[in-house]
């Protein structure tokens, strides 16, 4: 009988190791080691701690506002000159008319004329030098006187030389040149001519100046800028603490309301009651079964906890366990 509940134990905890190998890490430590024989326990979450306090938080700063006025205009209207004074002026053309008249073109003069010379062409011979006497060295027949020089021993003589003659061809005038008187008479010829009738003139006419008026705007009243201070708001605010973190505990339970797959809990009288054992809940926090938001009271379980140090053995099997746990 022991046996069997033995074996039965073992496949119950090896199931539920390989139910739960990956939420290890949500896990609390490894079953106690302290759990006695025929005590089932449940691992449980035990929700954080806070420590609550208030505190006043700035909901809007302190600032400045202003108030804007704009600035009054208000219309005017001013007269100008459009067009100034002035004068227009209006020419009229002169007036001309159409004449016909007989003038001079040539004077009458008197031209005179010419009557060339008559001329003759005569050829003379005519005396260039005249005859004259000169000295002649040496002996000369014939002249008219002789000279001795003692002193060289030469002779002169006194010789007549002949005159020189050139024959010369010259114009002679037949008749003299006169003038001849020619009248000629005046030319006269028709013309055609614009005479003025009535002169030009300019007539002046006055313009007189034009007013108008324009819209301006003219500042009535400047813009104004009015400010005012925004006090700061303020607002209570509750806030939270950690105090202790949210934690796993093994906590002991009623091995008859385990209902896990394949475990029957022995119907021995050698397993002890749990009940005056069984933990009272923790005064500072609430206690959860594991993977469920449900308060664990003092009866409850987790069905996905297996069932922590629930087998039951010989005193062989005990005493063995308890040097395994020194």
């Amino acid at each position: 009988m022991k046996h069997q509940l033995l074996c039965a134990s073992a496949i119950t905890l090896l199931t539920a190791s390989t139910a739960f190998a990956g939420d290890t890490e949500w896990f609390p430590p490894d079953p106690p080691t302290t759990a006695a024989t025929g005590e089932c326990y449940a691992r449980v979450r035990i929700a954080p701690e806070y420590d609550v306090y208030s505190e006043q938080v700035t909901t809007q700063d302190s600032y400045e506002r202003y108030n804007v006025a704009p600035p009054s205009l208000r219309d005017e209207y001013r007269e100008y000159i459009s067009r100034e004074a002035g004068m227009r002026y209006i020419v009229h053309e002169p007036v001309y008319e159409t004449v016909t008249e007989t003038v001079q073109v040539r004077p009458a003069y008197v031209e005179y004329e010419v009557v060339p010379a008559t001329h003759d062409t005569v050829t003379e011979t005519i005396l260039v030098r005249e005859p004259r006497m000169v000295w002649r060295r040496g002996y000369v027949p014939g002249a008219s006187m002789t000279r001795f020089d003692s002193e060289t021993g030469e002779v002169w003589c006194l010789v007549e030389e002949a005159g020189e003659y050139q024959t010369v061809t010259r114009n002679i005038v037949v008749s003299p040149a006169n003038i001849r008187e020619i009248n000629h008479p005046a030319e006269y010829a028709q013309i055609t001519r614009d005479v003025l009738v009535q002169e030009a003139r300019i007539e002046e006419i006055p313009i007189a100046e034009e007013r108008d008026t324009y819209r301006i705007e003219v500042l009535d009243q400047h813009a104004t800028v009015d400010s005012h201070v925004v006090p700061v708001e303020t607002q209570t605010v509750t806030r939270y603490s950690l105090r202790t973190e949210e934690r796993w505990e093994w906590r002991l339970v009623d091995c008859e309301e385990i209902n896990l797959p394949g475990h029957n809990p022995p119907m021995s009288s050698e397993i002890p009651p749990v009940a005056s054992r069984q933990a009272a809940p923790s005064s500072q926090g609430n206690t959860y079964l594991y993977g469920t938001d449900m308060p664990a009271d003092g009866n409850a379980y987790s069905e996905e906890v297996p069932v922590a140090q629930a087998s039951y053995s010989s005193p062989r099997s005990s005493s063995r366990s308890t040097r395994r746990q020194r």
